[in-house]
């Protein structure tokens, strides 16, 4: 195959939502974003097979998609740039077909050579994974070197990670201690608190809980220019938060002395 041009492996991050509407496309966006500006090289892949709206969240109309990638055993550089959109914000984007019928194309063989071809080519590989797991997305959350499960926290969206746990358990996909949530729409008199959801899933919770901040996301929404979130975004903030704590963006030591402890070690160790 393709040789990779040197050094490990990029950086592989899922982002699954435990059921549909908590935030996963968003936190996702966000979290290349983030990495793009710490000057890594990023892709954004949309593994929401059926339904994905990456392109939807960032004004993009592209007719290439990892469908394209499907068929091909040996996934050249060349015919990657080919299949994948460049976007202004420097994240390069491989999206999910506009038929979604077309996301059954896409089985485990074929992801597995896709993301083998991203994380040769890239430093950091995004994947928004939606919340119905299938061949492509499953084998994406087992390779990944951290894989985020999206809550709010509510009874039912917490039950369901529960059952996203437990599948992913069944299947021998992942571990729940091997697996990062993140509360979205979190709010301090919420009775359901990171620390339950933890005790619950029999994951980790991430220390950047997503505050719920509809008015700040709303415009940015609407337009599909998620670039566009505002630095004094409650929500960007946190997310970019997250970026720094599963070791997506260096955190710079003078303004945050807090660098160490992440979730993954930091390049610096203290």
């Amino acid at each position: 195959g393709g040789q990779a041009p040197s050094g490990p492996a990029g950086t592989l991050v899922t982002v699954t939502g435990a059921k549909g509407g908590v935030g996963t496309t968003v936190t996702a966006v966000q979290l290349a974003l983030a990495a793009r500006a710490s000057g890594r090289s990023v892709a954004l892949v949309d593994m929401d097979l059926q339904a994905g709206d990456v392109a939807s969240y960032l004004d993009v109309q592209f007719r290439r998609s990892v469908a394209d990638l499907a068929e091909i055993t040996d996934i050249s550089p060349r015919v990657l740039q080919d299949a994948m959109f460049s976007h202004a914000t420097g994240v390069f984007l491989l999206l999910a077909p506009a038929e979604g019928e077309r996301g059954e194309e896409v089985g485990d063989r074929a992801a597995r050579q896709v993301i083998g071809a991203l994380r040769s080519r890239f430093e950091v590989v995004v994947v928004d994974c939606g919340s119905q797991m299938n061949g492509a997305n499953a084998v994406a959350v087992e390779t990944a070197d951290t894989a985020l499960l999206v809550t709010t926290p509510d009874v039912v969206a917490v039950r369901a990670a529960k059952r996203m746990v437990r599948l992913w358990d069944r299947l021998q996909i992942r571990k729940a201690e091997d697996t990062v949530v993140v509360v979205n729409r979190h709010s301090r008199n919420s009775e359901i608190q990171p620390a339950l959801v933890e005790r619950l899933t029999g994951t980790r919770a991430a220390r950047a809980a997503v505050p719920a901040a509809f008015k700040e996301l709303q415009p940015v929404v609407d337009s599909g220019r998620m670039q566009d979130l505002d630095n004094r975004s409650s929500v960007k903030q946190a997310l970019w938060a997250l970026a720094a704590e599963i070791g997506l963006v260096e955190a710079a030591p003078d303004r945050q002395g807090k660098s160490g402890g992440a979730l993954v070690p930091a390049p610096r160790g203290r």
